[in-house]
């Protein structure tokens, strides 16, 4: 029989020599998991004493040099976009707390999520909580605020996983989870069906229904049975609803459970799923704040605009007489809710203007009486949403630029974070005694800045393509409008970013 060839084995990586059963094994993704868990718990173990050090009055001079802030705010939130780009929700599969809440589920009360529950309201909330934490705390500087927000992350899992069935953490306070659903879209890894016809022939649908089985020991005349039961989807999907990417975690139940061997994982056209109708009321919310989060944050190095984004809530603290932290509770509703609407909403009211119908008649008291019930179109979520999906692939090269200027600036102190986890002596070394220099810049900045004009404007142009096909799929008479509403939308976030990257890297 002869070998599979290289876009064989892409398509299905269960196909690999060597590799490929592994993959359908549990026991390797098991200890991925128990690794994840022992590098979360060692982060928290060294930070959480970690504040400040003893005698130098510098603010946050742990920030980079210890382990817990180094390791989770600089490498893990910034390098997981990556893996969004190519696996979509591959950062699922090796979770730690997606399994950690998965163990305690087996025990728990199994209850189903309540439906106002399960949808991305919660999750929003989690990620506008964060928010604050950064504005009020500066949670992101300091090593013991990390540790005891690693902390409540595991008591948040454990508590989801002794109420709900399935992965409840994952869906309530993830929204790591939820932005790889947004940018899973694009991304040319997915696990799918491979034979439709297979699945619509089993009865029991083992793949994701969790059923008990029975395993058969002997030894010599002595039998006897084991009942257990099989992981079901933790995110519900049926079936046929397998490879959906926004939805599934890839925790790959349904292909370690099928008894037909009927699933592929592997590589599928890139933005196969960028060409929907558009995304659901409760993900656009969620859309909306990471748009106005990923805004804020290009802002901060380009003064003027800074100024001019948060206007706003430093005048209306000014009138109310509100101090620092009335000011940050302002800019941080501001920043994840106000700004976000206030991008989109040229793009609506173009949709709007452009559907406006002009009659010509010579005399107004001959029209025909409007009709009793007026057709209002779509809702406001739902434009916002048919306008939100086109963004993405903007909104996910303006991240992969924030990750790729984090990292490039600050990956360099990860070795001495590892050497000294707890930080102070490489701060004392190079601040102090000045025996150890700073790390510099992996990539230069007369390199750096084409690459990220080059990410930039590859994320503008892939977005103006969605946007035109999915106005493509709209009846004739909406097309047009959304065509041009759509480009608006994806060009003005653009035109912000674009002039923050040149006016910050190639204006110097």
């Amino acid at each position: 029989m002869d070998d599979p060839d290289l876009d064989d084995v892409l398509k299905n990586l269960f196909q690999l020599k060597g590799i490929g059963p592994l993959l359908r094994q549990r026991w390797p993704w098991r200890l991925l998991h128990l690794a994840g868990l022992a590098v979360l718990l060692l982060m928290a173990a060294y930070g959480w004493h970690h504040h400040a050090v003893p005698g130098v009055k510098v603010k946050d001079p742990l920030m980079y040099t210890n382990l817990a802030t180094s390791l989770f705010w600089v490498v893990w939130i910034m390098g997981v976009v990556f893996f969004a780009l190519i696996g979509g929700r591959l950062w699922c599969t090796v979770c730690p707390l997606g399994w950690f809440t998965g163990l305690f589920t087996r025990i728990g009360l199994k209850r189903p999520l309540p439906r106002w529950l399960d949808n991305h309201v919660t999750v929003t909330l989690t990620l506008v909580a964060l928010q604050l934490g950064v504005y009020f705390f500066a949670i992101h500087r300091y090593p013991d605020y990390t540790a005891r927000l690693l902390g409540l992350m595991l008591l948040l899992a454990i508590g989801c996983g002794l109420l709900f069935r399935r992965r409840a953490f994952c869906s309530l306070f993830c929204p790591a989870g939820a932005v790889f659903g947004l940018y899973a879209r694009l991304a040319p890894l997915s696990l799918r069906v491979r034979d439709d016809d297979v699945c619509a022939g089993c009865s029991g649908k083992e793949c994701v229904s969790g059923a008990p089985f029975w395993s058969r020991f002997s030894l010599g005349s002595a039998i006897f049975f084991w009942k257990k039961e099989r992981p079901d989807c933790p995110v519900g999907l049926a079936h046929d609803e397998l490879g959906q990417n926004p939805t599934c975690s890839l925790c790959l139940h349904c292909a370690q459970n099928c008894p037909y061997d009927n699933l592929d994982w592997g590589t599928r056209p890139w933005l196969s799923e960028l060409f929907g109708a558009r995304l659901k009321r409760s993900e656009t919310f969620f859309f909306l704040v990471l748009l106005g989060m990923l805004t804020a944050n290009f802002s901060k190095v380009y003064v003027d605009l800074r100024e001019r984004i948060l206007w706003l809530p430093d005048q209306t603290a000014q009138l109310l007489g509100w101090g620092g932290g009335g000011y940050s509770l302002l800019a941080a509703l501001w920043v994840t809710l106000g700004l976000p609407l206030l991008i989109m909403l040229p793009g609506l009211l173009l949709q709007q203007l452009l559907r406006l119908k002009r009659e010509v008649m010579s005399d107004p008291t001959l029209a025909p009486a409007p009709p009793d019930s007026v057709d209002c179109g779509e809702s406001l979520g739902a434009r916002l949403g048919r306008l939100a999906l086109p963004c993405v692939p903007m909104i996910l090269a303006a991240h992969l630029v924030l990750a790729v200027v984090k990292l490039n600036a600050k990956l360099g102190y990860l070795p001495f974070a590892f050497r000294d986890p707890t930080g102070v002596k490489s701060y004392l070394a190079m601040n102090i005694m000045k025996t150890v220099p700073s790390p510099g810049v992996l990539i230069p900045l007369d390199i750096l800045k084409w690459l990220v004009l080059g990410l930039l404007i590859l994320g503008y142009v892939v977005s103006l393509r969605a946007a035109s096909r999915l106005a493509a799929g709209v009846a004739a008479a909406e097309r047009t409008p959304l065509l041009f509403a759509s480009w608006l939308t994806v060009t003005l976030p653009a035109l912000l970013y674009g002039a923050t990257v040149i006016r910050w890297l190639f204006i110097r």
